[in-house]
């Protein structure tokens, strides 16, 4: 969720396609019948090929009616990327892949995944990929705004979190497109459904990433008859009531990254003091924002600004979402004990949710779906004992007070019931979605299995987990699948330096070191 599984190194990838040189195959063919003929009209994508991808990608767009229940006026021509299976013969059950966020678009970047040896790449020989930019997200009526995304502004990058001034200018400026009400989860979901069945398709399977084990979960809940199997990394539930699980998720991933500091030799001789100054660091906003020295990453030129302290927190918050991105924490924390903030900068830029997120769609599902259910004893609970504490799911709740909210039923947070089987891979130095989501969920799935990994985070980077996920699609069901590779997952060497493509000199745009995770 955002800032996310994403958060993280971010890896901007590229929306599309290869050029219409080639016939368009029969992306329903299968050694099972050939479904219903498709009512989507699928071309060759016109431009930018895929790198490293075999075959061609099919582009195309479904309209459906931003007001699902009154079935009249605005309509949204919702993006849809199709990558058909390798084979001839192929299973008539393709992959939906739902992205994180809320509000990353999973045509227009999570294709990437499609490319040879990306993360969904083992699935293609036996199934088709699907990516469908959700309603709000990337061509489907993206809802962007800043919110103080911008990391050439310094000021605002690194000011309060969710300034309501910015706030109430997203807002007006998107109410002029949208009914804001209307991008909800579940309402995203009968459109996916609306979407699979003009496409042809009778069963599909679901892979998830953060936000997307949600909207995986609510889809389950209100179309079982249309899934065949559920993957869901990083899993979630509709009960976290985002913003509040970010507190205690955050503390546990950093109190492992402390152990995990003081047992590899290497981290425990560059930062003997790590924890120490950690909280050192955090000492020193008591009498409010720090005068730091950054550099502006247009000009190149040194800028001194105030430094929040919600701000540094949300920061590395957000590097502890992955175990990638938890490896610079312990240089950054240190370097920012000895006053340089400038490596705390580099990562931070990188770490910008706000660069992918559709801002107003990721506002709209917080504020309906998260923000109302949050009692004020629940805020406290979550933020005692976290260096989070409670002022991040504060800032959260006064910026949704100037945003329209859905009718969401409270029902919505309830456990999603189901006999169809269904994988949770979680990472125990997750610091978005703690495993305990997961670990309460698979109690109502009866089919439903978690595997429980303790050197991972929310990401999506290990071959033993795309091999599981191999594995179970194959089967549709959690039995007989060899998880035994998880045990072997560690983490990345911790980082002893800021690497050379991070650099402010490289640049504006970071170049980012491994896949990005899924935000949540």
């Amino acid at each position: 969720m955002t800032p996310g599984w994403r958060t993280l190194v971010w890896l901007l990838l590229v929306a599309s396609c290869f050029l219409p040189k080639f016939a368009r195959p029969n992306i329903s063919s299968s050694n099972q019948g050939i479904p219903s003929t498709p009512r989507v009209d699928l071309k060759p994508c016109p431009q930018q090929p895929l790198p490293n991808t075999d075959g061609i990608a099919l582009c195309g767009t479904y309209k459906v009616f931003e007001n699902r229940a009154k079935k009249s006026g605005r309509t949204i021509a919702l993006n849809i990327v199709v990558v058909p299976a390798l084979r001839t013969t192929h299973a008539a059950d393709p992959v939906f892949w739902l992205e994180g966020g809320p509000g990353v678009p999973s045509a227009t970047l999570g294709v990437g995944y499609a490319r040879n040896g990306a993360f969904l790449s083992g699935l293609r020989n036996e199934r088709d990929l699907v990516f469908v930019d959700q309603r709000g997200t990337g061509k489907s009526n993206g809802l962007y705004c800043d919110l103080g995304d911008d990391p050439t502004n310094l000021r605002v990058y690194y000011g309060k979190l969710f300034p309501l001034d910015l706030v109430r200018a997203c807002r007006e400026k998107l109410q002029k497109m949208a009914d804001l009400r209307l991008y909800t989860t579940a309402i995203a979901m009968d459109d996916l459904d609306e979407v699979r069945d003009a496409l042809g398709y009778s069963k599909i399977n679901l892979v998830g990433g953060s936000y997307g084990t949600i909207a995986a979960q609510v889809y389950i809940r209100r179309h079982p008859q249309s899934v065949r199997s559920a993957f869901l990394v990083g899993a979630a539930t509709p009960a976290i009531k985002q913003p509040l699980l970010f507190p205690r998720a955050a503390q546990a991933a950093l109190n492992l990254l402390f152990v995990d500091c003081a047992a590899d030799q290497a981290c425990s001789e560059a930062f003997p003091d790590f924890k120490k100054e950690f909280y050192a660091v955090l000492s020193r906003f008591a009498d409010g924002p720090l005068e730091v020295n950054m550099t502006n990453p247009a000009t190149k030129k040194p800028e001194q600004i105030r430094l929040e302290r919600e701000n540094y927190i949300e920061r590395i918050r957000l590097m502890l979402f992955t175990t990638t991105n938890a490896r610079f924490v312990p240089l950054v924390v240190h370097k920012s004990y000895e006053g340089d903030f400038l490596p705390f900068e580099e990562i931070a830029r990188v770490n910008n949710p706000g660069s992918i997120v559709a801002r107003g769609m990721y506002m709209s599902v917080t504020c309906s779906e998260g923000v109302p259910f949050i009692s004020s004893g629940e805020m406290a609970s979550a933020g005692q004992g976290s260096f989070v504490g409670e002022t991040r799911v504060r800032a959260h709740i006064d910026a949704c007070k100037e945003w329209p909210r859905a009718d969401v039923p409270r029902s919505f947070i309830d456990p999603v019931k189901s006999d169809l089987p269904v994988m949770m891979f979680s990472g125990q130095a997750d610091g978005s979605a703690s495993p305990e989501y997961g670990a309460e969920e698979v109690k109502y799935l009866p089919n439903g299995k978690q595997i429980l990994v303790r050197y991972y985070g929310h990401q999506i980077d290990s071959p033993c987990e795309w091999q599981i996920m191999r594995d179970f699609i194959a089967r549709g069901s959690v039995q007989g699948v060899d998880t035994s590779c998880a045990e072997q997952i560690r983490r990345p060497p911790f980082s002893l330096e800021i690497p050379a493509q991070y650099s402010l000199s490289l640049g504006d745009q970071p170049k980012a070191a491994s896949p990005r995770s899924p935000s949540l």
